[in-house]
Order: C-alpha cells, then structure tokens, then sequence
C-alpha cells in the first residue's frame, strides 16, 4: 500500500490549501479537526467551570450584602430609638432646670420679704 493511499486522496475542493491541511488526506484532515474540537471542548469546560464559580462568588456576596444591610437596617432602628430617649431626657432636664430656676426666684423673693420685714420692725436708735 502507497503512502498515498495510507493518508487518504487529497482534497478536491480546496484550491487554496492552508499550510496546515497542505498534503494531508481526508482521514488526516479529520483527525487534526478532531484535536482542535477537543482541545476547544476542554477550554469551554475550563470556562463553563470559571463562569460558574463567579456566579457562586456574586451569590455569596448577594448574601453578604443582605445580611449586612440588615444590620445596617437594626442599627438604624437602634439609633433613632437612642435619639428620641436623648430628646425626651433633653426635655425633662430643660423643664427640671426652669422648675429650679423658678424656684430660686422664689427663695431669693422670699428672702428679700424676710430682709424688709426685719428691717421694718427692728427699732432703729
């Protein structure tokens, strides 16, 4: 058997061979096809594999987003509560500090009476 006719007829249709396929029979040709399909399977299996551990990546960080804007959330929560107790203490130490203020005024009045009347009633020489 001829080398010829171990590789296969050459191929009729090309007129432009490339250099790649360039003295190779049909068999040959299928072959090399074959390899180059295999090789293109393994790098969309490396591929697939890629894309869906990114796509696990981008759950995972759905996750950890939610789960801290729900923290974000209570603390939001926790601070608005702090804020109206601090408002309404607030208030309570104005009015306790008017209150006392009156009071003071009404203890100096009162002292200021006592002044007068002793002043008043004490017999001057």
């Amino acid at each position: 058997m001829s080398e010829e006719a171990k590789r296969g007829a050459p191929n009729p249709w090309l007129l432009e061979e490339p250099e790649e396929t360039r003295g190779l029979g049909f068999d040959e040709i299928r072959q090399q096809q074959q390899k180059i399909i295999q090789e293109q399977d393994a790098g969309l299996d490396a591929l697939s594999s890629i894309i869906s551990r990114q796509k696990q990546m981008g759950r995972e960080i759905g996750n950890e987003l939610d789960e801290q804007n729900e923290i974000i959330d209570d603390l939001a929560n926790l601070v608005e509560n702090t804020d109206e107790k601090l408002r309404t203490e607030t208030r309570r130490v104005s009015l306790v500090d008017r209150k006392s203020a009156s009071c003071g005024m009404i203890m100096v009045i009162l002292l200021l009476f006592v002044a007068i009347v002793v002043v008043a009633v004490w017999p001057t020489k």
